[in-house]
């Protein structure tokens, strides 16, 4: 089960997704910590870490790093994928993902990331059907 899922640029959280509660009080300091122990990390080794209760999973995508925090026997590669496939997704709708999607279109990020993860689950991995509905949305709303 994944529990949250964090974008970070220059060690600062630009992005922040929880699929299980963490208190809004905690989440600076559990922001702080994983970023910070995923950033010391090498670029070139391995992308996965452990972190108390959770294994970090983590993704540079040009100056950003994705980042999973999931269960101890969620599969690792499982999550890595995802987070490619995520990015691919984010690619296909907005033409070319940038860091100012970030800052301008986190409902945008949400609604993609929630039709393919509930629950902490991945349950859709099929980019085209992830978009359809938000595609529909996006169409209905500008008529």
């Amino acid at each position: 089960m994944m529990h949250y899922l964090l974008i970070a640029k220059d060690g600062k959280v630009q992005f922040s997704h929880y699929f299980t509660h963490v208190t809004p009080s905690a989440r600076p300091a559990l922001e702080a910590r994983v970023v910070g122990k995923c950033q010391s990390a090498d670029k070139e080794g391995c992308h996965f870490l452990e972190d108390g209760e959770h294994t970090l999973v983590f993704r540079w995508f040009g100056p950003c790093i994705f980042l999973v925090g999931a269960d101890h026997q969620e599969n690792e590669l499982m999550v890595y994928e995802f987070l490619g496939l995520y990015v691919g997704a984010l690619q296909r709708y907005f033409g070319k993902f940038s860091e100012r999607h970030l800052l301008l279109s986190t409902d945008h990020l949400h609604m993609v990331l929630e039709e393919m993860v509930v629950d902490g689950e991945l349950v859709e991995s099929s980019i085209k059907n992830v978009l359809a509905p938000i595609q529909m949305l996006d169409a209905a709303s500008s008529r």
